[in-house]
Formats: structure tokens, C-alpha cells, sequence
């Protein structure tokens, strides 16, 4: 079985969404005066490659810390656009006529090749998004996470109302944002996928360490 890193290294350069906070490092403590290592970090909780909860956007949605850990390690399936990446909508049709299939995989697993633009300003700008009846498709064959490369499942400007979130979040299911290397996956296949949030309490988000597994 291979391993494969899903995960954007965090530093304190990194691009993020626009108007979000860098991370910020601190040394609290140095070997060479007090003995020992210690770094203080000051980062918000959906940087780099992290977990969106229903709680981001529904009030009465659920907090990262209840949902279960099978949405975010299980059986997955992934679908690759093959469009360069240019702010476009990802259609049911464009899926359907690829011959995808979720099979009896729960974790949907989109690649919008984004990736080519990690760390330019593109990035935030270029990522395409999925249709709405794309996403209620998947909920119909039985996904109870949706998984991507993109920084977001809405356009940029859509920020403040982000309906697909919506969506999506109304039957209770996470969306993980800022997946790397999906590249190195093969498509419309089961593979294995982890990306396991920190259990803040009551929060709507967290960072996580995203990886494949594949045969």
C-alpha cells in the first residue's frame, strides 16, 4: 500500500483566502537558552488544507467536534476535471458521461486541477466549483463527504451567502478544502482517504493532515 501526503505545508509566507490572517510562529522557548524547543502558533482554523463544518455557515449546523470520524476516513472515489482551471462550473453531466461512479465509496474526491496555481494569486481566483445538481446528485448516491484541491466549493464572491456550502452542509456533511498530489490518484477508483480535523470544541473548522491510501 502507498501513502500519499494530501497536505499543504503551513508557513508563515503561505497563501491564503483573501483577508485571512498568515500563520504567525513564535518562538516561546530555544534550545541554546532554555533547553528545549517550543513554538507558539497564531493561525485561523481554515488554513491550508483543512475541514469546513456545517456550523460555517449554518447556525444550527454542526460543529467539527460532532461529526463522526467515518466522514472524514473511509472509502473514496476520485473525479478529475479535465477543463483547465478557469472559475467554471463542474457539471452533473460532465461527471455522468466521464462513466464516474461512487460505487459503495462515502467520500467524494474532487480534483479541478487548481493545484497548478498552489502559492500565485490564481489560486483564489481560478478554482472551478461544483454544480448544484452535482452535489445533490452525490448526496443521492450516498457521499457523506466531499472532499477537493480547490480552496472552496463557492465562487470568490460568493463568500458571504456561499449557497453550494449550503447546500451541501444542510444533510450534515463536511467539505475538506485545499487537497494537494490528487494528481497521483487514480480516478474512479476505491482508495483509501484520511483527513482527520483537530477536536476543537464548538468550532466550525479545523486544520487537518489529509493522505491517500492506494493498493
Amino acid at each position: 500500500m502507498k501513502i500519499i501526503d494530501l497536505t499543504y505545508d503551513v508557513f508563515d509566507k503561505m497563501v491564503v483566502w483573501p483577508g485571512n490572517q498568515r500563520p504567525i510562529f513564535e518562538w516561546k522557548c530555544r534550545g541554546n537558552s532554555e533547553h528545549v524547543n517550543v513554538t507558539r502558533l497564531d493561525m485561523e482554523a481554515h488554513t491550508g488544507t483543512h475541514v469546513d463544518a456545517p456550523h460555517h455557515f449554518l447556525m444550527d449546523g454542526q460543529t467539527i467536534d460532532r461529526i463522526g470520524l467515518d466522514h472524514f476516513w473511509g472509502k473514496a472515489r476520485l473525479f478529475r476535471s479535465r477543463a483547465r482551471p478557469n472559475g467554471q462550473e463542474i457539471t452533473l453531466e460532465e461527471v455522468a458521461d466521464s462513466g464516474f461512479s461512487m460505487g459503495d465509496a462515502g467520500i467524494f474526491v474532487m480534483e479541478t486541477g487548481i493545484s497548478m496555481y498552489a502559492e500565485q494569486k490564481e489560486y483564489n481566483h481560478k478554482f472551478p466549483i461544483p454544480s448544484f445538481e452535482l452535489l445533490d446528485w452525490l448526496v443521492r448516491q450516498g457521499a457523506i463527504a466531499y472532499m477537493t484541491d480547490a480552496t472552496s466549493i463557492d465562487k470568490a464572491d460568493d463568500e458571504l451567502e456561499s449557497p453550494r456550502h449550503k447546500r451541501f452542509f444542510a444533510h450534515g456533511f463536511p467539505v475538506v478544502e485545499n487537497l494537494k498530489n490528487l494528481d497521483q490518484i487514480p480516478e474512479n477508483r476505491d482508495f483509501i482517504i484520511c483527513a482527520l480535523p483537530l477536536k476543537l470544541r464548538d468550532r466550525e473548522g479545523s486544520p487537518c493532515r489529509a493522505a491517500a491510501m492506494i493498493d
